[in-house]
């Protein structure tokens, strides 16, 4: 007989629990009422009216992807049916500085959203209403969403909005984007996310983003950021970003910290880069962690490996100046940044191009673009880019290439505990259409799957009990996303039911659009969206927003 006398919505029965503490594995029963865990331990005799057989199977909180780009797709795509089948049940939303950027252009939103006017429905070009990054939160609670969001808000965006494209912001423009800034923190964004590699936050100082960090302080929000520099000046970058936490005390985040092989600079700058993390946590006991996703090819921005000079007038003079031959000439010389081995004419490493604007070409192989143009691939790459009609479009061109050696992620990312575990990508579908034809790209479907299949069972290159905690309570806790992440009584019932050896991967780089396969219930907010396999189509995600502390 039981000790628990409640009465539970459901019960999941028999299973092997993975709390998310990095905890050894035990079997119990749980029991969940309304959106909460009410009791773990013996059920027998007690009942619900939704029970559930985890007989062989784990229990785990639902994974937390610490850094997406979900805002990049969501509000056409809710239901994500790409990550709920991974047994994601909460994103980090609004990374590398831009939270308000989409691949919607021309797709419509869904219209439960409809009533909320947000930055996300503003032109390009303005204005934005005071009040209106804000409202981005607003608009997704009145959507719905199968998933759980946290949004950061983008320093990229808030320059965008401000008119910043050089070095030095006027005071006018300091203004407009600080306002924006503290109104989406005090709506419950969790903190400020930056991309210095990219543009125009590639022409920021640092003072300007400690000035704007210095805001999030009275909220205890996160800074996260792509660094200024993931290749010869990384230990700058990452010094950089310390100063950041040293001067605010912010919780901080490196994201997808990993250093491409062959790029230029030796293999242990990693290794030291971790190191500093590391000395900065112990040493100065700042709170900073970083993220990285499986797999050793990775998406990347393809505009990012040309010159920052070649975006300074525009779009229509960059379209001109690779035009002209000479002019094209220059920019071929100036490749040296970013995935700098294809500026070394690594162009074997690049399997796919991937622009929204063509979706033959996004399921090409590269090297078949090339033969097929019989010319240079770096003539093909700046072709394919010179063919988008704005600065949107190339701007959301992705490069899918071999980036990472196996080997240097099991010793660093897959094991060290300072790594949390991310996606990188957004919600998409595999029905054919403009959202998965702008947003599908092989890592989109696979990465937690992968993630478990590969590097848990099949390598045995982690243990089960920390596998599952870098997915939900070491983000959670980094985060501050309350009751989120363990599985403990009156913890948010965000939960994965699965057997570890169903868990399977279907997507390949010839057939890039297919969900993962594996997980037999995934809860949000006690209520499955993925229930036998299938997904139920219920919105039960929620905004989580992170207030201003008291």
């Amino acid at each position: 007989m039981s000790f628990y006398q409640g009465s539970p919505d459901i019960i999941i029965r028999n299973g092997t629990i993975v709390d998310g503490t990095g905890g050894l594995p035990y079997y119990a029963d749980v029991a969940i009422v309304g959106d909460k865990i009410d009791y773990i331990g013996s059920l027998k005799d007690v009942h619900a009216p939704l029970e559930i057989d985890a007989h062989h199977k784990y229990v785990t909180p639902g994974f937390i992807d610490s850094h997406s780009h979900a805002d990049f797709t969501i509000f056409a795509c809710p239901e994500v049916p790409n990550n709920i089948r991974q047994g994601m049940t909460t994103e980090v939303v609004g990374n590398c500085g831009y939270s308000r950027r989409n691949y919607l252009q021309g797709i419509p939103f869904d219209p439960a959203g409809d009533s909320v006017y947000s930055v996300f429905d503003c032109p390009e070009e303005g204005p934005y209403p005071k009040g209106s990054m804000a409202a981005v939160l607003d608009k997704m609670e009145a959507m719905g969403s199968s998933i759980n969001t946290a949004w950061l808000c983008g320093h990229n965006d808030l320059r965008t909005i401000a008119g910043v494209t050089g070095p030095e912001p006027t005071p006018e423009q300091y203004e407009i984007m600080e306002g924006f800034l503290k109104e989406a923190l005090e709506a419950g964004f969790i903190g400020l996310s930056t991309g210095l590699e990219f543009t125009p936050g590639i022409n920021a100082k640092p003072e300007e983003i400690e000035r704007l960090a210095q805001l999030v302080v009275p909220y205890d929000g996160n800074y996260s950021t792509h660094m200024r520099d993931e290749g010869t000046y990384i230990l700058e970058a990452i010094n950089e970003f310390l100063n950041v936490i040293r001067k605010t005390g912010l919780r901080g985040t490196v994201s997808h910290l990993n250093v491409k092989y062959d790029n230029g600079i030796p293999d242990d700058y990693l290794f030291r880069g971790m190191q500093m993390l590391k000395d900065a946590r112990e040493v100065e006991h700042l709170n900073v962690m970083c993220d990285m996703l499986p797999t050793c090819f990775a998406p990347g921005s393809a505009i990012s490996i040309t010159p920052p000079w070649l975006l300074e007038n525009g779009w229509e003079n960059a379209q001109k100046i690779l035009a002209d031959p000479a002019e094209r000439a220059r920019v071929k010389q100036d490749l040296n940044r970013y995935w700098r081995f294809l500026g070394y004419g690594g162009w074997d490493r690049l399997l796919y191009l991937q622009p929204p604007y063509l979706p033959e070409v996004s399921v090409t192989p590269f090297s078949e673009l090339v033969s097929a143009a019989g010319k240079e691939p770096v003539d093909v790459f700046l072709d394919i880019l010179a063919q988008a009609s704005s600065i949107d479009e190339v701007q959301a061109v992705l490069m899918l290439g071999v980036v990472f050696r196996e080997q240097t992620m099991i010793d660093s990312v897959v094991t060290d505990p300072i790594y949390m575990w991310m996606q990188d990508g957004h919600p998409t579908t595999e029905e054919p259409g403009p959202v998965r034809d702008r947003a599908g790209y092989m890592g989109t479907y696979m990465s937690f799957t992968y993630f478990f299949s590969h590097y848990v069972r099949d390598l045995k290159a982690i243990p089960i009990e920390l596998a599952v905690q870098k997915c939900t309570g070491t983000p959670a806790r980094h985060y501050r996303l309350e009751k989120r992440g363990l599985l403990q009584a009156g913890c948010y019932a965000d939960i994965n039911v699965f057997n570890i050896h169903d868990l399977k991967v279907n997507a390949t780089f010839t057939d890039p659009y297919r969900y993962s396969s594996g997980m037999d219930y995934v809860i949000v907010n006690g209520t499955p969206v993925i229930a036998k396999g299938e997904p139920t189509h219920i919105r039960a995600g929620r905004v989580l927003r992170h207030l201003r502390k008291q």
